[in-house]
């Protein structure tokens, strides 16, 4: 059973190539605005399983999503769907992680990220922990989000919140920032770009740090080996 679910998760990786692509590109992202718009009342659900799956496939870039809700529902109501798709993402995530076990996580995690990480598992104030990496732009959100589902020690309806409200600022601003370029009210934008730059600056150094232990952690072993 568990083989089947990731040989499932690898082929879903694939068929999402084409979307991947899209997103990836500027004139991909019109594509999906057009596309979306073209659903009418379904549109806002297509947005939150789009949020979905780019929590779920991990490879899936997260920053244009964002942007194209701002476009379609504007600022607040795609921040609103936002949220709401990356808590749902993260139930899956946990669920899947719970029933599968290593080999999904596995599947998305690599070994260097899962021992640089360790300390998301069972660490004091685990739960402040977690949400402060996921407040923080520049470290593998969607990656990691795997790694805390499995053998975390927070309660499953704690490590939702903490990481759906943890991604909340930067998902705002990045919306933000985005729909006012869109609408090419770049003072605006600046600002909020302005604000990204700060919170990224803060989720650099945080990242420098995790990476000093990580290495301090890998000489240490290597000396008693």
């Amino acid at each position: 059973m568990a083989i089947a679910v990731v040989l499932i998760c690898v082929a879903v990786s694939v068929a999402m190539i084409p979307l991947i692509r899209l997103l990836s590109s500027e004139a991909g992202q019109q594509l999906i605005v057009q596309k979306m718009e073209s659903f009418g009342i379904f549109a806002p659900l297509l947005f939150v399983l789009l949020q979905v799956i780019q929590v779920v496939i991990a490879v899936i870039p997260g920053g244009p999503v964002p942007i194209i809700g701002g476009v379609l529902f504007g600022e607040w109501g795609a921040l609103a769907l936002c949220l709401a798709g990356f808590f749902l993402g993260t139930v899956l995530v946990y669920y899947l992680v719970q029933w599968v076990g290593k080999p999904l996580v596995d599947r998305f995690v690599s070994e260097k990220h899962f021992r640089k990480f360790d300390f998301l598992k069972n660490g004091k104030r685990l739960e402040l922990i977690v949400f402060l990496v996921f407040l923080l732009p520049g470290l593998p959100k969607d990656a990691l989000t795997y790694l805390v589902s499995f053998d975390s020690k927070i309660k499953p309806l704690h490590l939702f919140l903490l990481t759906t409200l943890g991604r909340a600022p930067a998902t705002a601003l990045t919306i933000f920032a985005g729909k006012n370029l869109w609408d090419g009210n770049y003072k605006m934008a600046l600002i909020f770009l302005a604000a990204m730059i700060v919170l990224c600056a803060a989720g650099f150094v945080v990242k420098k740090k995790i990476d000093a232990r990580a290495k301090r952690r890998a000489e240490k072993e290597k000396k008693y080996e």
